[in-house]
């Protein structure tokens, strides 16, 4: 059964733009370590961190319809599994999953130019 489904776009130049503004400090309030060390390693890193972006807020808006407060989205982590993108999740985020009953979090991710964007369907 379907949970909640939710998608978000993002500009990629946007992005760029607040990375370079705010640098680490922006970075480390959203990304983990293991995100931003993948995102720099990559040819275009504010292509990579705006899709992942993308893929956080597509999750937030499928699992908190009304949006919730108090959200980390260091809770939310973007990596790939056998070349597949796949959410991890941690703390309050992954109790709530585990309350809601989430057994499985589909993760598109596609990235073209200036804009990133991400879908996100959770399964019970």
């Amino acid at each position: 059964m379907i949970l909640g489904i939710g998608v978000d776009l993002v500009d990629v130049r946007r992005m760029e733009a607040i990375i370079f503004r705010w640098q680490q400090r922006f970075l480390k309030r959203i990304f983990t370590d293991k995100e931003i060390h993948y995102c720099n390693n990559k040819k275009n890193p504010a292509q990579r961190f705006a899709t992942r972006y993308a893929a956080k807020e597509a999750f937030v808006k499928a699992m908190y319809p009304k949006r919730q407060e108090g959200i980390s989205m260091r809770d939310i982590e973007i990596g790939e599994k056998e070349n597949r993108p796949m959410v991890q999740l941690y703390g309050t985020v992954k109790k709530y999953a585990d309350e809601m009953g989430v057994n499985k979090v589909h993760l598109m991710l596609s990235h073209d130019g200036d804009y990133g964007i991400a879908n996100v369907i959770l399964e019970s």
